[in-house]
């Protein structure tokens, strides 16, 4: 079975990060990635550079990497839209939670305006361009474990207006069991369904459990970022994003195919690592 592997670590990998890369660096990184053979990779970000000051250069970031293809970009909303359409992007990430207190955290409204609003402003896309992430599908650090119904409620919004649902650990609370248990209200849905997991530095979350139980009931699907930089900015001990790097080594430990030679990634990894400076942080999977 072939895993395939959607790049964040040029967005959500460096939105937070305390090291910081030109925009010749940050073109660099996409186009040596790009290279070694991951072909989608979310590329910028196009939100309020004064609440994520990494992602500022977002235009520049899409002009220089265009002679490569159409990469996707995140949108917080209709001024995000605006901009990135504005340089010619085509494929375009959105966001919302079931939980309210994250979505008026981090846009500013509740679900049903969020969903109104993005409903209005995606209304001539391309529906396969359109990728919908349910940031704490597994958890939220306010509120807790979602109510059923009101995840429900959030997959289904996010059906009618994206080709892609993506189910996030936003505070890596996912175990196996519960994975099971949220992938089933997927069931129905006319997206595919992808995973975006992080693992946590506190507690810790079998994350390698949550991949395993995930692509055996059926997800093929997974965002990973390139040595696992990254994670999310507003919520406090989020955890890393799930490693590029190590879910390839795990794929080839299992007989999946991603379709990437870890050896491709070596000299972008080394570099991306020099840069972080933090290696006693990085689980030793990244090593590899």
């Amino acid at each position: 079975m072939d895993l395939n592997i959607y790049e964040v670590g040029p967005r959500d990998g460096l939105q937070n990060s305390k090291f910081s890369l030109t925009t010749e660096e940050k073109t660099r990184m996409v186009d040596e990635l790009y290279h070694a053979g991951l072909k989608n990779i979310e590329i910028a970000s196009f939100v309020n550079p004064k609440k994520v000051p990494n992602m500022a250069d977002a235009e520049e970031i899409f002009e220089s990497t265009r002679h490569l293809g159409d990469f996707d970009v995140l949108i917080p909303n209709s001024r995000g839209l605006d901009r990135a359409k504005a340089v010619g992007a085509k494929k375009f990430n959105i966001f919302f939670s079931h939980s309210d207190e994250f979505n008026m955290r981090n846009l500013g409204k509740g679900l049903e305006d969020v969903f109104a609003e993005q409903k209005y402003m995606l209304e001539d896309e391309n529906k396969e361009n359109i990728r919908a992430y349910l940031s704490c599908a597994f958890g939220c650090p306010i509120q807790g474990s979602p109510k059923e119904h009101k995840l429900l409620d959030a997959i289904k919004k996010a059906d009618e207006i994206a080709g892609t649902v993506v189910l996030c650990d936003t505070i890596g609370a996912a175990h196996p069991t519960k994975m099971l248990q949220t992938l089933q209200l997927t069931k129905g849905i006319e997206a595919e369904v992808a995973l975006h997991l992080h693992e946590r530095k506190i507690g810790g979350n079998s994350i390698f459990g949550n991949v395993g139980a995930a692509a055996d009931w059926g997800v093929t699907n997974f965002d990973a970022s390139i040595a696992g930089l990254g994670g999310c900015p507003f919520i406090p001990n989020s955890g890393s994003n799930l490693s590029t790097n190590a879910l390839i080594h795990w794929a080839n430990n299992r007989g999946y195919e991603t379709g990437i030679e870890l050896n491709d990634l070596l000299s972008v990894t080394s570099w991306l690592l020099n840069k972080k400076n933090h290696y006693e942080d990085l689980p030793p999977e990244l090593i590899v």
